[in-house]
């Protein structure tokens, strides 16, 4: 069996506004799991992230994560987010 050729869209065929929304939502998601503090949650949206964009022909989604090493009034600590690479 030969494989069905299908065509496919990329980044550089959308128009400007497209790229733009999937790149916010892509910014939305990531500051949410940050927001979590929870590492498998940062973790798993990182590589969700990461592997839609590729998909659409981007470089991919890298996360750096900067632990503070103060305390929070609440006694909680607090991570920051790094960049995001498209």
């Amino acid at each position: 069996m030969k494989p069905e050729k299908i065509k496919t869209v990329g980044l550089r065929d959308m128009h400007p506004m497209q790229v733009q929304a999937l790149m916010d939502l892509i910014g939305m998601t990531i500051n949410l799991a940050t927001s979590t503090e929870d590492m498998e949650i940062i973790e798993d949206v990182e590589a969700y992230c990461d592997e839609l964009v590729k998909i659409f022909g981007g470089n991919g989604v890298k996360l750096t994560i900067e632990v503070d090493p103060g305390h929070t009034p609440d006694g909680s600590t607090s991570i920051h987010q790094g960049n995001k690479h498209v």
